[in-house]
């Protein structure tokens, strides 16, 4: 019986495995790094170390030895698809919580992984690899195709390739970000199917022969290559299917000698799948098998690796589960990753368990954490549960619509839109729907301008609330009218307290604080909460969120910077510097190549030009708005 875990991971994952230790009576061990060091993983452990870097083997050793523990959990992400970490854990005659060494070393080479299923007669695309540096493909090679890491997947080392010409390049680069991400440069190429659905098999495997396979899970809905919602069953998939898709996940399985919980993966292509790769470890979206199959997977991973034996057969399925992933980033700014500090953040209706129509939040943060570049900008993810899909994306979709998410920008907008979309509904789901629509805001500009007026007459009450009976606007200096300015994606609102401010030909003011105003709008009255924070004032209600920047009145000199210049647009480390001062670059060209929050993002020039003026210095660190570069254009 294993008494005390080491939880080998961080953030979201970390507490879901106390969650299930917690469960069980078993207790537990957080490890946690510099920025981790308040984290909430290491408050809810019994017990926490600190180490230099999560992927640390002998350190994670020592961490365990240390606390006194007799097993570890991987979690997922890190040295969960390790073989030598599971190796280095066994030697040490501590229980791993995870499949064998062998197995995890089997598919964790996805170009070895192929050949064994094709041995297993599981169905495959055919596969090109190549080493860690460009080879000549054979002159019949068809396109399009898409380059994979061969050693890690997560988006990272992944291009498309549409022409022959972009192959060297594409084969270089997508080696560099699978190096640094895996250690290994190896890629490969397959076909690539653009109106594919990419679904997966949950399986769970006991040391005694029993293998179940739990159904399947779409992940259909990404961008670069990441999953963004994740629901279970799939939409697309006939009782045929789901029976022939469960007899190549168990075969798979059983082909490498498999146990605990692992995840098969298949694209689906005009009624015919074919395997992409297996996943040694829990999945992400572990929680949609969770609500529809009724089970606690991370219990049974730790029962199993105690030696418990499952049922012959797996419960049936009840329902439909759908999981969104909230990343920090800006989807209207080709998804660039955010920082800052998340003020608030709450899910309205969320439950630490399912019920009928429930919900359930899976997150590494609570209000009045910092969001930082160092990990990846997974924030959260939410979990809804009904007795059909629509109701579940209804109530997935609501309870996002009126989260509090007060700090850097986020995906909740396009998730809400993705939900309620007709397509979506309908399920014509596959990886390239983010490609073929775009999603507005959910806040439109009246939204915006009846926020900017909220804005302005809750700041407007404040007086009021501190210094007695005065009206809106009072000064004791006689001045020209005051003026509240907001802007949001660019666009400004200006406002006057003191003249039309508490009321206008469309709103009528009802009352107003510092935290809430009431304005009837067109015969409909709506509430406004009004939450102010440094630099940003975030508004919620019906009409949809907004997050406005309040203006000063007398604005600061700003610091004008040179036609041309390249700013850094997120936080991050410069990888390469990839021109000099003087050369010529054409449009969209690679001028710096950024890391933030595990991928490389490529500044290019907006137009044809020289480059006047370079101060991006490959190693440094830089923050969002530091030039790097200035192209003046058609000079020499």
């Amino acid at each position: 019986m294993i008494r005390r875990v080491l939880v080998a991971n961080r953030g979201e994952i970390a507490r879901r495995v106390i969650r299930a230790c917690d469960a069980l009576g078993i207790e537990t061990v957080a490890v946690f790094g510099d920025a981790d060091a308040t984290a909430r993983h290491v408050a809810e452990a019994g017990s926490a170390v600190r180490v230099a870097r999560y992927t640390d083997v002998e350190q994670l050793i020592s961490a365990a030895r240390a606390a006194g523990a007799d097993a570890v959990h991987p979690g997922y992400g890190f040295l969960s698809e390790d073989a030598g970490f599971a190796r280095a854990v066994m030697e040490a005659g501590l229980t791993w919580i995870g499949p064998s060494p062998e197995a995890i070393a089997s598919m964790g080479d996805k170009i070895e992984a192929k050949a064994l299923m094709a041995e297993a007669g599981v169905p495959l695309l055919p596969t090109l690899a190549f080493g860690g540096a460009f080879t000549e493909p054979p002159a019949d090679l068809t396109y399009p195709l898409l380059l994979k890491a061969s050693a890690g997947g997560g988006g990272r080392g992944m291009r498309i390739v549409r022409s022959a010409d972009e192959l060297a390049e594409a084969v270089e680069s997508a080696g560099r970000e699978a190096a640094a991400a895996f250690g290994d440069g190896t890629v490969f190429a397959e076909p690539l199917l653009e109106r594919a659905r990419h679904v997966e098999v949950q399986i769970l495997a006991d040391t005694h022969g029993t293998i179940w396979a739990l159904g399947e899970r779409e992940c259909s809905i990404q961008r670069r290559h990441q999953k963004v919602l994740e629901e279970a069953p799939s939409p697309g998939v006939t009782p045929e299917l789901r029976r022939a898709l469960a007899e190549a996940a168990v075969n798979a399985a059983r082909a490498i000698g498999y146990t605990g919980a692992g995840t098969v993966e298949f694209l689906l292509a005009d009624g015919r799948f074919h395997f992409l790769e297996m996943n040694t470890r829990l999945q992400v979206e572990h929680p949609v098998t969770e609500a529809v199959y009724g089970v606690d997977l991370v219990r049974l991973q730790i029962e199993i690796a105690e030696g418990a034996a499952l049922p012959g057969l797996p419960p049936s399925p009840v329902g439909h589960a759908i999981e969104v992933r909230l990343y920090a980033e800006d989807p209207a700014d080709d998804w660039s990753p955010q920082t800052g500090r998340m003020h608030r953040f709450e899910v309205p209706g969320v439950e630490s368990e399912f019920g009928e129509g429930g919900l359930r939040l899976d997150s590494g943060i609570v209000s009045g954490d910092e969001i930082s570049t160092f990990y990846d900008p997974m924030l959260a993810k939410v979990i809804a549960y009904a007795p059909t899909r629509e109701a579940a994306a209804r109530r997935l979709a609501t309870a996002l619509a009126f989260a509090k998410l007060h700090g850097p920008a986020t995906n909740r907008d396009l998730l809400v839109r993705v939900l309620r979309h007709p397509e979506f509904l309908e399920g014509g789901t596959d990886t390239g729907f983010l490609t073929r629509h775009e999603f507005a805001p959910l806040a439109g500009v009246d939204a915006v301008r009846f926020s900017a007026l909220a804005a302005a007459l809750a700041r407007a009450a404040r007086p009021r609330e501190t210094l007695g009976d005065l009206p809106a606007g009072w000064r004791n200096v006689v001045s020209q009218p005051h003026r509240a300015a907001f802007e949001e994606a660019g666009e400004i609102t200006y406002l006057h307290t003191r003249d039309g401010l508490r009321s206008s030909p469309e709103a009528v003011f009802v009352s107003a604080s510092e935290s809430e105003v009431v304005l009837e709008i067109a015969g409909v009255r709506r509430v406004f909460g009004v939450a102010w924070y440094d630099g940003a004032v975030h508004v919620d209600s019906t009409l949809g969120p907004v997050r406005l920047t309040p203006l000063p009145r007398l604005p600061e000199p700003v610091v004008q910077t040179p036609p041309g210049s390249l700013p850094a647009p997120m936080p991050g480390t410069v990888l390469r510097v990839e021109v000099g001062v003087g050369d010529e670059v054409k449009p969209g060209q690679t001028v710096v190549v950024l890391e933030a929050m595990k991928m490389e993002h490529r500044i290019t020039a907006p137009a044809g030009g020289v480059v006047a003026e370079l101060t991006a210095v490959a190693g440094r660190q830089v923050e969002a708005g530091t030039p790097l570069a200035v192209i003046k254009e058609g000079e020499r």
